[in-house]
């Protein structure tokens, strides 16, 4: 393919005066993660949700049956409400923004001709290659469709974008790139102050222990404390039952953020940990590690998706090739932590980059831009 990828990244603004005095913008979300879970889709359907319902000039309204999720709900882990196209109501609205929502987008098209913004972060062929999922090749053209209904796309990094222009073709070749935000309600004001590294608290959260790497990351402790650096390992979430017994490793189990006791605890983990480990299989932009930066915990992941961009190059954390060993991972998370004065600058720079570049507010600005840009060029469409 010799198309020239020409995505924008969008950086999130301030809206000037003169802008917010203009009519508001009538925006639809549609997505089929229910926005009042703080849970669904990570978190990111509700942060997604509450940052546009916050952006001056624009009226947001969720498309569908979703609703707040009650504790009877919770209990009897009844799943959301399906989002069915043909009974939502498009009345009034300006735009349509589907969150990772490719057969939606593509039923809605067929019921409206409002212009849409398709926002995702993988491509089925990536989710094919890189997680091993079995996704049949009916996916990749539901894609491209979404993506010709739509008036743009946006991915969760550059990277991802760079790979749709290669799984998909041209018809992403104008795609835009605008990473996702921090999925936690409340964030620190100020850097916190990490305890002595005397002995090194290890962080590492994931629902899934193989594809998550969690076998790897026990390793890497393993090795860390055979040099003669202590460290402990906190897991947050499943775990097999020989990971229990390990004399170093504690285990928290899963932690629910709509619970705020459970809230509360994932917060205080971030804060006391050292560095926060995620050496993943697969993944797309796991905002757990935006979560991590957010309480001045530097991170070490793989590089794999769009974990360098989350990462950035300003020290926030390190990302190793997905073949290092446990060795090469001890290591790293030494050097990250074998000087006091070089760790708390480490632990500042991960703190400004979540409060800065992995920011909600900057994430909807850029998105409130696009739908104000396509809003606009749709009567000259028309008319055309």
């Amino acid at each position: 393919m010799n198309a020239t990828p020409r995505f924008t990244e969008v950086l999130g603004t301030a809206r000037p005066v003169e802008a917010r005095s203009r009519p508001a913008l009538r925006v639809g979300l549609l997505t089929p993660h229910n926005p009042y879970d703080r849970q669904a889709f990570s978190g990111t359907a509700h942060h997604a949700a509450k940052a546009l319902g916050q952006t001056p000039g624009l009226e947001l309204r969720v498309l569908g049956p979703h609703r707040p999720r009650r504790r009877l709900d919770q209990l009897l882990r009844r799943p959301s409400p399906r989002v069915e196209a043909g009974a939502l109501n498009f009345s009034g609205l300006d735009v349509i923004i589907g969150l990772v929502a490719t057969p939606l987008l593509n039923a809605v098209c067929e019921l409206t001709d409002l212009p849409l913004i398709h926002v995702t972060d993988a491509t089925p062929a990536f989710l094919r290659d890189v997680y091993g999922y079995d996704v049949p090749a009916a996916a990749d053209r539901a894609e491209v469709a979404a993506a010709t209904a739509a008036a743009t796309v946006v991915y969760s990094s550059r990277r991802m974008a760079r790979r749709a222009l290669q799984d998909l073709g041209t018809v992403v070749r104008d795609a835009r790139s605008l990473p996702f935000g921090v999925n936690l309600d409340t964030l620190p004001q100020q850097c916190p102050e990490k305890k002595s590294l005397e002995t090194l608290e290890l962080l590492f959260i994931g629902a899934d222990w193989d594809r998550k790497g969690g076998d790897l990351a026990v390793a890497a402790l393993d090795a860390l404390n055979a040099s003669g650096r202590a460290a402990r390992l906190t897991v947050v979430g499943r775990v097999p039952d020989r990971i229990r017994a390990h004399r170093d490793v504690c285990v928290e189990g899963f932690l629910d953020k709509n619970r705020p006791r459970d809230l509360a605890r994932l917060t205080a983990l971030y804060e006391r940990a050292h560095v926060f480990v995620l050496p993943t299989k697969a993944d797309c932009t796991p905002m757990v590690l935006a979560e991590a930066m957010a309480h001045g915990t530097p991170v070490l992941a793989h590089d794999v998706g769009g974990i360098s961009e989350l990462v950035g190059p300003g020290g926030a954390g390190r990302v190793l090739p997905q073949a290092a060993r446990a060795g090469e991972w001890a290591e790293a998370i030494a050097a990250m932590t074998a000087d006091a004065t070089a760790f708390a600058m480490v632990s500042d720079a991960a703190f400004e980059r979540a409060g800065t570049r992995l920011s909600w507010r900057n994430w909807a600005d850029g998105i409130a831009e696009i739908a104000r840009d396509v809003a606009t060029e749709r009567p000259a469409t028309e008319a055309a």
